[in-house]
């Protein structure tokens, strides 16, 4: 019988093709065609056990510095309750390159219950040791490279990435993540009922009902 904690785990094949819809340049193919809703939340919490290779989690490093402030730690903390897979001590290593780089910090204090160092150090991705580990991995017993944080080269022009992805887009202008999760899934699903809507973006069902008809009815002009 299969352990309900790897049910809800993220395939490496959708985390890598979230991975460049959402802006990280993993290859030199153009951005990628996603014809689903991405939950940004979910993708971060598998980001805690997908980053497979250097270029895809330095990407991912990279991507926090740019659209970090788009995330909601509220969220993820709803994700984790609810029992959605992630690595705890990469998670840890997260919080504390968001919170050295300032991005919301105070609200990813939020999360550090639910992060714990891990028993043994353990290598975030498979090869030699770095001779110079990132230190806020390293107080999870995480070890892996202190990048240099090349966003030009890593991460897609964020043009074309507003252009192409809806969920980032409609956070940026939104402001609230309840009403761009729900605007975003829309253009999905423009026949979505708010229950749908609400249970697939992680959003709480009274609040998401509240603004339905509005939302529906601006993104329809």
């Amino acid at each position: 019988m299969i352990s309900k904690k790897f049910l809800n785990k993220v395939s490496e094949k959708d985390f890598l093709s979230s991975a460049k819809y959402l802006g990280i340049a993993i290859d030199t193919e153009a951005i990628i065609d996603i014809e689903h809703y991405v939950n940004i939340e979910s993708f971060f919490l598998a980001a805690t056990y997908r980053l497979n290779s250097s270029r895809v989690a330095e990407g991912f490093l990279c991507w926090l510095l740019r659209y970090g402030h788009l995330l909601s730690p509220s969220k993820i903390r709803r994700l984790i309750q609810s029992g959605q897979h992630y690595n705890r001590s990469v998670l840890g290593g997260f919080i504390l390159f968001i919170i050295d780089h300032k991005i919301n910090f105070r609200q990813w204090k939020l999360l550090m219950s639910y992060a714990h160092k891990s028993k043994e150090p353990k290598p975030l991705i498979e090869g030699p040791r770095p001779k110079n580990p990132n230190i806020f991995f390293m107080k999870y017993n995480i070890i892996v490279h202190n990048y240099k944080m090349d966003i030009d080269k890593f991460l897609i022009p964020i043009a074309t990435v507003y252009k192409n992805c809806s969920e980032l887009r409609n956070r940026a202008l939104f402001g609230s993540v309840v009403n761009s999760d729900v605007a975003s899934f829309l253009k999905w699903f423009p026949d979505a009922s708010p229950y749908q809507i609400a249970k697939e973006t992680n959003n709480h069902k009274a609040r998401v009902f509240q603004i339905y008809k509005n939302i529906k009815l601006a993104i329809s002009i």
